[in-house]
């Protein structure tokens, strides 16, 4: 399934400014192909969870396709994501 890194973690909690009983969805937007959504949220029992460096992240069952076996990260700069 997704591998989120400690930095892209990092970046969403201070970027979004998460608190500890806060959750972000990563979710699929499409328009002329397909982007990551990142929302705060909060998850459902069926949503598939994971925690990385305190940030607590989960994807919805029916956006699970794009994710599966990839991996969440930022640039070393910090200004662009990459899902690889």
């Amino acid at each position: 399934m997704l591998q989120i890194t400690e930095r892209a973690a990092n970046i969403y909690k201070m970027d979004m400014e998460v608190q500890a009983n806060e959750e972000v969805r990563l979710f699929v937007r499409g328009a002329e192909g397909f982007f990551l959504g990142v929302e705060k949220e909060t998850s459902e029992e069926s949503d598939w969870k994971t925690v990385v460096n305190g940030v607590r992240f989960f994807v919805k069952e029916d956006d699970l396709w794009m994710f599966d076996g990839k991996t969440l990260d930022f640039c070393d700069k910090g200004d662009c994501i990459k899902l690889h």
